[in-house]
């Protein structure tokens, strides 16, 4: 067994030695090969063996993609009607088609530059110095389709250098008067396409819109004509931007839902989204330091006091502008909200819109005391004092008047505002040739094309009936301004308004409301005598109950009393038939006295401010020395010993026997029944 154990162990001994052999020849063969070099030098054409190709796709990085994904085909992609949800729930497909379209290809990639960045420096090569070129944000588009790669938002003059829309137009120069039929609506549709198409529009705020004249326009069908405005406030030592929802379908800010004329103050990095179609990151610039209300400006003397704010003449120190500051104080209460809402609005309107007979807003001061609006000054005043001290205006005032107002209304009304408070004395007169401004927006809202508002606003004489209707039924739009300009024309013609409680009568058993409801007025003489029947017949279309039938702004501004038509040669009556055909000639001629405002108002000039080269500006005092009157309440009439004598048997009968009573004589008798009953009792 052991001599056959040393044959095999001997045969194996020979197997290795074999294999090894082998292997060392192998070895010995590798070290005889060339170097690398001189088996590249002696290499043939059919000695080269390519590369294969490998089809398989690289997984795109967060911050990549593949180079057959370029930019063209996501530019070309159509929009897609908008799906169900939030904006916030469609957020991952829009974020990852913009990763798509804005990011790079893997072999593009390149080392970190070493320039070096001032991380001071403007976000954007358009700006220079941010201070002085008056630089207060950036928008920087995740889409380049809408507004390039930066939107840089400056500081502008928000007031338009013309009083007039003709001198607009016409960029200041004077020229005649265009007549006929339209001319006056041609002449306003003039200067909406030049703001079109010059972007000429200087309000303080950006808009962000489908409409044309928008900074940034989004051309979509599901967003709004004016979707969303920003615009800055100085709040404390900061300068902080405000975004202002204006739109039916939704502005969102980091997805959340701003609502409609509500507004957000916006942070560094925030993104706004005007729905699913654009969105932009805001930033604020590097420097936002901004100065208080009282370093930049010095209040000089007090022009009025309205309900909740006081109006103070002040002058800007850097240019010795002057202009109108609106000051309203911080007061804690429960008034405040109310007026704190009020006020919002009015800066929203007001730094959305620019136009020549629309009052401006310069600048707004948020302080811990109070909050300030420098507005453009107007030295005359209100047109009421004007109308008192005049007691009435002629037909071609009347008509001058008239013709700014109504471009001024058809600007808002064309971009779906209604002032909702018109009357003469929210319409402030520049100088003495009658140019004037609509101001006071506080009760302005922002309506959809079909919308309606329900709020109950507005100032009494001048309200439209609709306001007035129960409030399941009250639904109103932009008529309600129409109506209220009927009021105020009608006043300028004769002197006093077409409603009043003074109308109220036996004969006349009309309250002022009832009469506005059911449109109870006429044109009494001798008042009216003198006013031709077209500017009654104006009057008339506008003062219909029913605000389908009211007419339009334009429609008011082609009446032939507007226009001052040529007459036709073929036309005994003066080219006058088109414009009283529908004039009620019932209402003209009454007999019956009337009291003009110039009567029971007084208006003095207490102060008048020198200006050297530019207008005095005059302080108006309304009734001076009379105590505002208060509401009676119902037992300020009482007898102190009647009541002692009722003896704890009830009130007085609500009804008393009376001729002049208004109410049925059954419902008196049985109001005397029940009060016998009840004193039997």
């Amino acid at each position: 067994m052991a001599s056959l154990s040393y044959i095999d162990m001997f045969r194996r001994l020979i197997l290795l030695l074999l294999q090894g052999s082998t292997g060392d020849d192998a070895a010995s063969e590798s070290f005889k090969k060339p170097r690398r070099s001189e088996r590249l030098s002696q290499r043939t054409d059919n000695d080269i063996v390519k590369t294969p190709v490998i089809n398989k796709q690289h997984l795109p990085s967060p911050v990549t993609h593949l180079a057959s994904e370029g930019t063209d085909e996501f530019a070309k992609e159509a929009t897609a009607t908008p799906s169900e949800g939030r904006v916030s729930q469609r957020r991952d497909d829009y974020v990852h088609s913009q990763a798509a379209a804005l990011s790079s290809p893997p072999q593009d990639t390149q080392a970190f530059s070493q320039t070096h960045v001032d991380p001071n420096a403007p976000l954007s090569d358009e700006v220079e110095d941010e201070v002085k070129e008056g630089v207060w944000g950036y928008l920087l588009p995740m889409d380049t389709r809408y507004g390039g790669t930066c939107v840089v938002m400056r500081k502008r003059g928000s007031c338009p250098p013309s009083d007039t829309v003709a001198g607009a137009v016409s960029g200041g120069a004077k020229r005649p008067a265009r007549k006929g039929r339209g001319a006056l609506l041609k002449e306003q549709e003039a200067f909406d396409q030049k703001q079109k198409s010059s972007k000429g529009r200087s309000s303080g705020g950006y808009l962000i819109g489908r409409h044309p004249e928008c900074d940034i326009q989004v051309d979509d069908p599901i967003v709004s004509n004016r979707h969303c405005l920003m615009f800055t406030e100085h709040k404390g030592n900061d300068t902080v931007v405000i975004i202002e929802d204006l739109s039916s379908n939704g502005t969102y800010v980091n997805d959340q839902l701003v609502g409609r004329n509500q507004r957000r103050e916006l942070k560094e990095y925030d993104e706004i989204a005007v729905m699913d179609k654009a969105r932009f990151i805001f930033r604020y610039p590097k420097n936002r330091h901004a100065n208080a209300f009282l370093q930049q400006y010095t209040p000089i003397e007090k022009l009025g006091k309205g309900h909740f704010a006081e109006v103070y003449l002040c002058i800007e120190k850097s240019t010795g502008q002057r202009y109108a500051v609106k000051v309203f104080t911080k007061t804690p209460g429960v008034e405040e909200r109310s007026k704190n809402e009020g006020l919002q609005q009015e800066i929203a309107m007001l730094m959305g819109v620019s136009h020549p007979n629309v009052l401006c807003l310069k600048d707004t001061f948020n302080e811990p005391n109070a909050v300030y609006l420098v507005l453009e000054l107007a030295p005359e005043g209100e047109l009421f004092n004007y109308i008192v001290k005049k007691q009435k205006l002629t037909e071609a005032e009347c008509r001058k008047l008239f013709t700014q107002l109504f471009q001024g209304v058809k600007y808002l009304h064309d971009r779906n505002i209604v002032h909702r408070d018109i009357k003469p004395e929210n319409i402030l007169l520049v100088d003495r040739d009658l140019h004037v401004k609509l101001a006071d927006f506080g009760l302005a809202k922002i309506i959809g094309e079909e919308s309606f508002t329900t709020t109950l606003c507005g100032t009494p004489s001048y309200v439209a009936p609709e306001i007035l209707a129960d409030t399941r039924n009250r639904k109103y739009t932009k008529a309600v301004d129409i109506w209220s300009l009927g009021v105020v024309l009608y006043i300028c013609l004769c002197g006093f308004p077409p409603f009043s409680d003074e109308l109220t009568s036996a004969a006349f058993p009309y309250s002022l409301s009832e009469q506005i409801r059911k449109g109870k007025f006429d044109y009494p003489s001798p008042y009216w005598d003198p006013v031709g029947d077209p500017a009654l017949d104006l009057i008339d279309s506008m003062l219909v109950v029913n605000p389908e039938k009211r007419f339009t702004v334009d429609q008011c501004l082609a009446h032939p009393w507007m226009t001052m038509k040529t007459p036709g040669v073929n036309d005994s009556t003066n080219g006058l038939v088109s414009g009283i055909q529908g004039l009620d000639v019932a209402r003209r001629g009454v007999q019956r006295e009337r009291t003009l405002l110039a009567s029971i108002n007084t208006v003095q000039v207490v102060t008048q401010i020198p200006g050297g080269d530019k207008p005095d500006v005059k302080v108006h005092a309304k009734n001076p020395g009379a105590t505002p009157k208060k509401e009676a309440r119902p037992d300020d009439a009482r007898d102190a010993d009647e009541f002692s004598q009722l003896g704890g048997k009830g009130d007085q009968v609500l009804f008393g026997d009376d001729g002049d009573s208004r109410y049925s004589v059954n419902d008196i008798a049985k109001q005397k029944t029940k009060g016998k009953a009840n004193g039997g009792k």
